[in-house]
């Protein structure tokens, strides 16, 4: 019993990403294997959380809008309104359109802070860009040398610890020059 391997797209030998010229012919097809750039990382993640605000904030406006027009009309329904449980109804009714217009009156609030932080951050990462790098490097700069001082610290104790025995050079090697 034999097993076409090619059925299941498995090929005896390793394919290799060199323009796919030599797998291209060996392929009867003609098809090639490419790699798949679907999963490639988005562009500027300011710009897309960015969009996607303005996005929300086209779409709060238009159900802003629908609502205030149904609070006005439950309200001129209300005044119109023949008996008493009609015009419950559309008290009802405008008290729910209402509560909805300052839900989102709230909503597009928290989406302006939204906005102003990101721009705010997006401004503060451009100008203190180089100013951070620099404070980084002055940083390194001081670690490293309280490293070295720390290092070479301890091999002049090891020194003197081991110079002990030939005693006047290793106190006068603590007293300092």
């Amino acid at each position: 019993m034999t097993i076409d391997l090619g059925l299941y797209g498995i090929l005896p030998e390793w394919a290799t990403y060199d323009g796919f010229s030599e797998k291209r012919a060996s392929l009867e097809s003609g098809a090639a294997p490419v790699l798949d750039t679907k999963a490639e990382a988005p562009g500027d993640p300011f710009l897309d959380m960015q969009a996607m605000l303005l996005e929300m904030t086209k779409e709060l406006r238009e159900r802003f809008q629908r609502f205030q027009s149904q609070k006005a009309l439950a309200e001129r329904d209300a005044d119109n309104a023949g008996d008493e449980a009609a015009r419950k109804l559309a008290q009802t009714d405008a008290k729910a359109a209402i509560e909805a217009v300052s839900l989102i009156v709230r909503t597009l609030e928290k989406i302006d802070g939204l906005q102003r932080t990101l721009i705010a951050g997006r401004a503060e990462a451009e100008a203190g860009g180089e100013d951070d790098e620099a404070a980084l490097i002055e940083e390194f700069d001081r670690l490293v040398e309280q490293r070295v001082k720390e290092r070479v610290h301890a091999a002049k104790q090891e020194w003197i610890r081991e110079a002990g025995a030939c005693g006047d050079a290793a106190a006068a090697m603590e007293r300092g020059p």
